[in-house]
């Protein structure tokens, strides 16, 4: 069973750029438009962790999926991950996508497949993750919203 989380907006550009530094993440277009972060508290109001998404029309790219160190392994990632890509399945995406630095990610275990670029949306490709902020290194990861 996945933990209940209650999600807020992130509205305030320093503290989400705090949280994301902290966790490892890149911070340098957060502040655009057409971005979504959610900031996640469980039922004691106790922060939990941090996600967010680019919606693309009939895709979606994951942003900056983080669990605070102490509550990692309970299954927050996977009720995080989940709460995302049913915001963006009510927004019209059929498919979310995501970054990796590496093969391992929690992704794997929810179902994502690793793709390659080129079988990538060109919406997903023009992003700032894609044209800069991931390395090309970095790889990519594909499911489908509604599974």
């Amino acid at each position: 069973m996945m933990p209940r989380l209650d999600a807020t907006a992130v509205d305030d550009p320093a503290g989400l750029v705090g949280l994301l530094s902290a966790a490892g993440l890149p911070t340098e277009d957060v502040a655009e438009p057409g971005r979504v972060f959610l900031r996640y508290a469980n039922e004691g109001r106790e922060f939990v962790g941090i996600g967010g998404f680019e919606p693309l029309g009939a895709a979606v790219l994951l942003r900056s999926i983080a669990v605070a160190p102490e509550h990692r392994g309970h299954g927050i990632g996977r009720s995080i991950t989940a709460n995302l890509m049913g915001r963006a399945r009510q927004r019209g995406a059929a498919d979310a996508f995501a970054f990796t630095n590496g093969e391992r990610t929690f992704l794997a275990a929810l179902g994502f497949r690793r793709i390659e670029r080129t079988e990538a949306p060109a919406a997903v490709l023009a992003t700032r993750q894609a044209t800069g902020l991931c390395a090309a290194s970095a790889v990519l990861w594909q499911k489908e919203t509604g599974r």
